[in-house]
């Protein structure tokens, strides 16, 4: 199949389809898109709202996303895996006047992520197909640019196109909270963008300084990656960069903005939030463009503490949570210090195990939150103490709540379990107290998880239960059995991922711990041309 795929020329052309066709499609879904009126409102809708001829909006978002879903697929199977450096590798004069260019690649680390995010988007409207019964286009535009901003993230190698596929990333979803939202969205929504601008900036500052010692004619990753930057210069440029990074993945302390956003957030905006979109940006740019930084005794130290800060912290406060998707959200706080004690353990099995959580975390954490919103849509809440006696009720539901609550915790056998275990087991091989410290998570979480499938599942109330709850069918079943099937064949043969992602991981800790000039794509230097430049003392 991949020599194939080869000989139709699809590494020339896939890549920018990724990025592209969702904006294409994005523009046919506002501009031809009829709102679909339901019908049980069709009496009380306002007219305008109704839209008039042309394509019901929604199902023409979804085949957008379906195209975009086997375009993914068609990614991964032209990756070889046997080959170190970029691939499916598009290089375009962008703006040449600064150097800038559509360069587009991916790797062992970003492959996974991309057919993750691409494979999900589908799946999650089909979930929440009649969560959104207002502004249908809009809505379904503004999610087809949010697609295209991730996977830009995930293949853009020049950081201004990177930078601003970040950016496309943040106005769809302030619009896609502040209009569909609860009832606080719009609080949510305007604390998400002013925590997250306020990194974007400090971000685009670095950015800047690096454009200009590199010689104001390239913001490609591989040559960036040949400037030789002395120790000083470099706490300052990685410190704003992890400072972006950090508060667009929630760590403590910069989480707060998280909770809320998901709790108000129409369930496909919490879905979406759920990816670990900063943590592999920290992998793919801050970590290995900084490496004297990211080895600083103090740097990697404090990194280190606030990753089982946030471990603990997480899971702690998961535990008291009253609502289902507070604790969900919560857990995603725990989980993302184990993602960030892997990234910056910087053992080979802990960079593929901080992956692996990022790619299991969209899984599980999608499937909870997807689980959580039907919860609400059938029974108004999503508290638990609302419920009681769901398993019997709605015994397909409680199985698949069951699944992916085990997932999270990481039960072997499950997704969950073996990026957690490649993270303890690398931290273990350099920071040994850390990893026993960080262990103590899977014990915090197995609380927070069977306390919530006791309340909701288990229990019985005083009041009569939820006995006349419609359980998962058609649509929704058929989305919680792909999700189902993804966790148990990742918990089982989880080897097609990592075997893509090795020699990726490999380069990234040989260029940190090695200082070495090698680093996946930057064997084969950019077109520009551009000679090792340096800022500052270089250190010895």
């Amino acid at each position: 199949m991949h020599d194939s795929l080869i000989s139709l020329g699809v590494p020339m052309w896939i890549l920018p389809a990724l990025l592209l066709w969702p904006l294409f499609g994005a523009a046919i879904v506002w501009l031809v898109g009829r709102e679909r009126r339901p019908v049980m409102l069709d009496a009380t809708l306002p007219a305008d709202t109704l839209g008039s001829g042309g394509p019901d909006a929604r199902t023409l978002t979804l085949l957008v996303l379906l195209v975009e879903a086997a375009l993914g697929v068609l990614a991964w199977l032209a990756f070889d895996p046997a080959i170190a450096g970029w691939q499916l590798r598009v290089d375009w004069p962008w703006l040449p006047e600064l150097g800038a260019r559509l360069s587009l690649g991916v790797d062992g680390i970003s492959l996974p992520m991309l057919v993750l995010t691409t494979s999900l988007m589908p799946l999650a409207l089909l979930a929440t197909w009649q969560q959104v019964g207002t502004r249908v286009a809009s809505f379904g535009a503004l999610l087809l640019a949010l697609t295209s901003g991730l996977v830009g993230v995930f293949v853009a190698l020049d950081l201004l196109l990177f930078y601003l596929a970040w950016e496309l990333m943040l106005i769809p979803m302030y619009f896609i909270i502040g209009i569909w939202g609860a009832e606080h969205r719009t609080r949510a929504a305007i604390k998400y963008v002013m925590l997250t601008m306020f990194g974007s900036l400090l971000m685009l500052a670095a950015i800047a300084v690096l454009y200009v010692a590199g010689g104001s004619n390239t913001f490609h990753i591989d040559d960036l990656l040949q400037l030789q930057i002395a120790l000083e210069p470099q706490l300052w440029l990685f410190g704003a960069f992890f400072l972006a990074f950090a508060i667009k993945s929630a760590l403590v302390p910069f989480h707060t903005w998280l909770p809320d956003a998901q709790f108000e957030a129409p369930v496909i905006g919490a879905v979406v939030l759920g990816l670990k979109v900063g943590t592999y940006a920290l992998l793919r740019f801050a970590v290995p463009l900084f490496p004297l930084a990211v080895m600083h005794e103090t740097v990697r130290g404090v990194i280190l503490v606030l990753s089982l800060i946030a471990i603990v912290y997480g899971a702690l406060v998961a535990i008291v949570q009253p609502d289902l998707r507070k604790v969900l959200s919560y857990s995603s706080i725990s989980h993302l210090g184990f993602i960030m004690l892997g990234c910056f353990a910087l053992t080979q099995q802990s960079v593929e195990g901080a992956v692996m959580i990022m790619v299991n975390h969209g899984i599980t954490t999608s499937a909870l939150f997807l689980l959580a919103g039907m919860l609400k849509e059938r029974g108004g809440s999503d508290r638990l103490d609302a419920f009681g006696g769901l398993a019997r009720a709605m015994p397909l539901f409680a199985v698949m709540l069951t699944l992916s609550m085990l997932s999270t915790i990481g039960l072997p056998g499950t997704n969950g379990f073996v990026g957690e275990f490649l993270v303890l087991l690398g931290t273990y091989r350099t920071e040994p107290l850390m990893a026993i410290i960080a262990t103590t998570g899977v014990v915090f979480a197995s609380v927070y998880a069977l306390r919530a499938l006791q309340r909701l599942l288990f229990s019985s109330l005083d009041e009569p239960t939820h006995g006349g709850l419609p359980d998962l069918r058609g649509r929704q079943l058929a989305v919680m059995t792909v999700f189902a099937v993804a966790m148990l064949w990742l918990g089982v043969a989880p080897q097609p991922v990592l075997r893509r992602m090795e020699l990726a991981s490999t380069a990234l800790v040989e260029r940190v711990r090695g200082r070495d000039t090698r680093f996946v794509g930057a064997a084969t230097p950019a077109s520009t041309g551009t000679a090792p430049l340096t800022i500052g003392a270089v250190a010895p």
